[in-house]
């Protein structure tokens, strides 16, 4: 018996799942069963007909972030697919800096034996944190293909702030 008749056949590909998000991985399973049984049978694929907007929706909770240092700046990068800088809103306090966002889509799709409409709405919110020496009040934003890239400046070293304390030895 050969390993290739143990393998199911597949007529699509199987996509690959981040483990971080247990309800997009519970969502591909069904569609994975819902496939397999109407595969045969000329109705739409169940990803086509559902797509990502469910799962698209939850992972707007937390973007992924990079947050990168050199001599004299921060760089925090923000995945926002999908996002318009409209839809973000960046604010800085208490040595944090603060990502928030919220985007809400509608859309509709007509076929001659169906209607489909779909709504979705998500938001996040995500406080970094930063080092000390990093100048909160100096971060310039940046958005590109779904990147959020903020530059924090460093603060410069101040030589004032340490200085060598003399012991004195009392008898």
């Amino acid at each position: 018996m050969s390993t290739q008749s143990l393998t199911p056949a597949r007529k699509e590909a199987v996509s690959v799942v981040r483990g971080d998000n247990p309800i997009r991985g519970l969502q591909n399973d069904v569609n994975r069963l819902f496939n397999d049984f109407f595969g045969d049978l000329s109705f739409p694929s169940w990803d086509n007909f559902f797509g990502d907007r469910f799962t698209s929706a939850l992972s707007m909770k937390m973007p992924a972030l990079d947050l990168r240092e050199s001599d004299k700046a921060y760089t925090l990068v923000a995945e926002v697919p999908g996002m318009q800088a409209k839809d973000i809103q960046v604010s800085t306090a208490d040595g944090c800096i603060t990502l928030a966002g919220e985007k809400s889509e509608s859309h509709e799709t007509r076929d001659k034996d169906y209607i489909r409409q779909e709504r979705s709405h998500g938001s996040f919110r995500r406080v970094v944190p930063m080092p000390a020496d990093a100048d909160i009040d100096n971060v310039k934003a940046e958005m590109k293909n779904g990147l959020l890239t903020l530059t924090i400046a460093r603060k410069a070293e101040d030589s004032t702030k340490s200085r060598k304390v003399d012991i004195r030895e009392l008898a």
